[in-house]
């Protein structure tokens, strides 16, 4: 599989995770509150896999949704996040056609005032 096939495939998957509303591979400097929660698969490298004919691509998924503070507090962004974390990893480890290899999840540490935003750190192989 080449690498923006796999790429689709995972943003194809990802996008039917329920609560998503958009999906895209790349971070677009001009998003709007109506993409959020949102999630975005980012390519950072991509090489040969571990097998012959195999494709593999590291990605950073970043995904996020505007902070409410006044409504439930910041504990209860924090509490969907991490639920919508789960909810991706469980989507990436069912693909079909591609294997994912979750190494990590990288928090924004409330450096953000608008959003919460976490990202998933990926190898992906095809």
């Amino acid at each position: 599989m080449k690498p923006f096939d796999i790429l689709t495939t995972t943003r194809d998957a990802l996008a039917t995770v329920p609560g998503v509303t958009t999906c895209r591979i790349g971070l677009e400097a001009n998003m709007t509150p109506a993409d959020y929660p949102m999630v975005r698969v980012v390519p950072s490298r991509t090489a040969y896999g571990a097998v012959i004919g195999a494709r593999r691509v590291e990605a950073l998924i970043y995904f996020g949704k505007p902070v409410h503070e006044f409504t439930a507090g910041l504990e209860a962004e924090y509490q969907a996040l991490l639920t919508m974390e789960g909810d991706l990893l469980a989507k990436l480890g069912s693909m079909s056609g591609v294997s994912c290899e979750y190494v990590e999840t990288i928090l924004d540490e409330d450096r953000v005032d608008a959003y919460k935003l976490m990202a998933l750190r990926v190898n992906l192989e095809a």
